[in-house]
């Protein structure tokens, strides 16, 4: 329907219909969706018009978008909060549903997760996050925080270390 990329939207009619093009790809936030449709329409009334349109309608909606974000971020299994918290704002999920959002992921969840990530790279044998030594923990300390983790699920982390180090020998 929209095969000419470079034509520009000027009709509310039209704005609507390319949103629902993009919307039966994937779904979108608020933000990122304006955003696109303001490359295609340079008139700002009528991208409102109908992104209220698809409000009215429920076909933009915020908080299951919020939702469908964490839930694909959970899936990914080795990551903490604070990853959790920079994925939220890189897909432009609105600031009031951020703080929910990070309410869902319980700090068992987190803990597990912790611990998942740590038998994750114990597998690999690698003598690089050796918790016996002081290169070692710090090494692990980087992979916890790369991961998003923080200071509290670190410390998890690597009592689930030595806690198997001292099972092994």
């Amino acid at each position: 329907m929209f095969r000419n990329a470079s034509r520009s939207l000027t009709t509310t009619e039209e704005v609507y219909e390319y949103a629902l093009s993009l919307l039966d790809r994937r779904e979108y936030g608020e933000k990122e969706l304006v955003q696109k449709l303001k490359r295609r329409c340079s008139s700002a009334a009528l991208v409102r018009e109908a992104t209220e349109k698809l409000k009215g309608y429920k076909l933009l909606d915020e908080e299951r978008y919020a939702n469908r974000v964490f839930e694909a971020w959970r899936d990914k299994k080795v990551y903490g909060r604070l990853h959790l918290q920079a994925e939220l704002l890189k897909k432009q999920v609105d600031e009031s549903y951020i703080p929910v959002v990070l309410n869902m992921l319980t700090e068992e969840e987190e803990s597990r997760r912790v611990e998942e990530a740590y038998l994750q790279i114990a597998k690999r044998h690698d003598k690089k996050y050796d918790c016996s030594t002081e290169k070692g923990v710090a090494a692990l300390v980087r992979y916890f925080a790369a991961r998003g983790f923080g200071p509290s699920m670190i410390r998890i982390g690597l009592s689930k270390a030595k806690a198997d180090m001292d099972a092994q020998g």
